[in-house]
């Protein structure tokens, strides 16, 4: 787990640092491999960003959580749009919503992301034909995190214990490590239907989401 504290530095020698790092990366490959690949990746230095496996990311209880949260904003939105929309006339709606996650601590997604974003683009089309309001659109879901050291005190590994937050400070400004960013991307279709609801109902809507598969 991560503990707040006011110590930034370890006073430990680099080389100690980087092999602590190393073992780190060597222990773990069986266990969690996503987070020894890029702790690795922070270690050898190039600060290209990385792209995450979508399947990987959507694996988790927590990315899913964000998801729904975010296409469940857009739901109301669009249900409030489509009480107001005249009949025989058409409007688009075009928003984001954002989603803070937080990773379960013990999960692989812990140790690669304890803290990330969800970023959710929606462009959709209403049209009403009498009590009936179709709609159809997509959203871009971007999930990107910064792969920093930055946060907290401590970080406990399994077979390391708790390992300070400030050895990966000290390796970048020692240049034997470089943040990157990571992200992930993915696209959702919606088709729904709202129906007009006799007072003092409000109405009915039914939205159904599906993955756009793409060639990457």
């Amino acid at each position: 787990m991560f503990l707040r504290g006011l110590r930034r530095r370890t006073g430990r020698p680099v080389p100690e640092l980087v092999g602590l790092f190393r073992s780190i990366v060597d222990g773990g490959r069986r266990v969690h491999p996503i987070a020894s690949d890029f702790l690795e990746h922070f270690m050898d230095g190039s600060g290209a960003s990385r792209t995450m496996s979508l399947r990987w990311l959507r694996s988790f209880k927590v990315i899913k959580k964000a998801e729904r949260k975010n296409q469940r904003r857009f739901e109301r939105q669009l249900a409030r749009e489509a009480r107001l929309l005249r009949d025989g006339a058409s409007t688009w709606l075009h928003d984001y919503w954002d989603a803070r996650i937080n990773a379960f601590i013990g999960t692989e997604l812990f140790y690669v992301s304890r803290m990330s974003l969800l970023r959710s683009q929606g462009s959709f089309v209403l049209t009403r034909d009498g009590q009936e309001v179709r709609v159809s659109g997509t959203v871009r879901h971007r999930w990107f995190d910064p792969y920093d050291w930055d946060r907290g005190r401590w970080v406990y590994i399994p077979r390391h214990g708790f390992v300070p937050i400030a050895v990966g400070r000290e390796l970048v400004e020692a240049d034997e490590a470089r943040n990157f960013l990571m992200e992930s991307r993915h696209v959702q279709a919606l088709e729904g239907l709202w129906q007009d609801g006799r007072w003092p109902r409000r109405g009915r809507a039914r939205f159904e989401w599906s993955l756009v598969r793409t060639a990457h």
